[in-house]
């Protein structure tokens, strides 16, 4: 647990118990289904589950929206366009509103400011617990055989982005269980997480250590693809994206391919989850098919078989 003092400020735990509870909209042919995960905490985090018809071999990707406060950011749906094209290449998909956001946020207009406004500590309670909600969700479904966690990646705008690095970060601090004489023979408990898309990063995001965060996923025995796309015409933005790919670029390694800083188009619209509506010549959503290739190199293509996540020490 000490990396994790360091990369979520006051909160060194790790979740150990998650309570989920459907709500699914939709008839079964449906191709997503609206669900509610409860986290350890008691918050309730909308998500959209677009599942995989390709088994369970399939790679499973969640997709964030910015979580810049719940005036100023999108929802889960402006993912749905790139979930459906995942899902149709074999992907499993969740999209989701983190807490505070979306529909994860109090319906009320009369509840209590402090469960509308960010404070301090809910960017790291959105990794530490949202998150790892929707991973015992998934893990759920890699059971049933529907998906492989072991090929799990996260595509974020904004703030998001730090906060997918830092699930990641802790998501590699979990240890496979003792249960066989090799470490390749023994049931995984995590270490799932194996690329992350990021979309005009924000950095610094509030009790978050951006730096911290980001050399753990930059930790080459990891081989963590990290791919950043931002809007070259807004310095802040450049800037930010500039100061996470420091540490993340592969300087001696041969191969820079995992790792890459990407301008997006200069128009003032195409930043963050506005990068989604970008169209080439022909028409086609540029960030749906450098996305789709994205996953397929870094997760589809792996091999890495299904195996299950019952160990019998449990």
């Amino acid at each position: 647990m000490k990396l994790l003092r360091f990369i979520v400020a006051g909160q060194a735990f790790l979740v150990a118990t998650w309570a989920i509870t459907p709500s699914v909209c939709g008839q079964g042919t449906s191709p997503s289904e609206n669900r509610t995960v409860t986290t350890a905490d008691g918050w309730d985090i909308k998500i959209t589950y677009f599942e995989s018809p390709a088994g369970k071999e399939s790679p499973v990707v969640i997709l964030l929206p910015g979580a810049e406060g719940l005036e100023r950011s999108r929802t889960r749906k402006v993912w749905e366009g790139t979930a459906k094209a995942l899902q149709r290449e074999g992907l499993a998909v969740v999209t989701a509103d983190l807490r505070k956001h979306g529909d994860s946020a109090p319906d009320s207009e009369d509840a209590n400011p402090r469960l509308t406004r960010l404070g301090p500590g809910d960017y790291g309670l959105m990794a530490t617990q949202d998150l790892e909600a929707i991973k015992a969700f998934l893990v759920k479904e890699h059971q049933s055989q529907k998906l492989n966690i072991r090929k799990l990646g996260v595509a974020a705008a904004g703030s998001s982005c730090v906060v997918a690095a830092a699930f990641a970060a802790n998501d590699w601090l979990k240890k496979p269980w003792p249960d066989a004489p090799t470490f390749a023979q023994r049931t995984p408990k995590g270490q799932d997480v194996r690329a992350i898309m990021m979309l005009s990063p924000k950095s610094p995001v509030k009790g978050l250590n951006t730096t911290a965060t980001i050399k753990a996923i930059a930790d080459p025995a990891k081989q963590i693809a990290v791919h950043i796309y931002y809007n070259p015409a807004d310095r802040a933005e450049k800037k930010a994206a500039d100061s996470v790919f420091r540490f993340l670029e592969l300087k001696k390694a041969p191969d820079q391919e995992p790792r890459q800083l990407k301008e997006g188009p200069p128009e003032k619209k195409y930043s963050a989850e506005g990068l989604l509506t970008a169209k080439d010549k022909s028409g086609k959503m540029v960030m749906e098919k450098h996305i789709g290739d994205f996953f397929k190199a870094y997760l589809k293509m792996r091999e890495d078989p299904w195996k299950t996540r019952t160990s019998k020490l449990e």
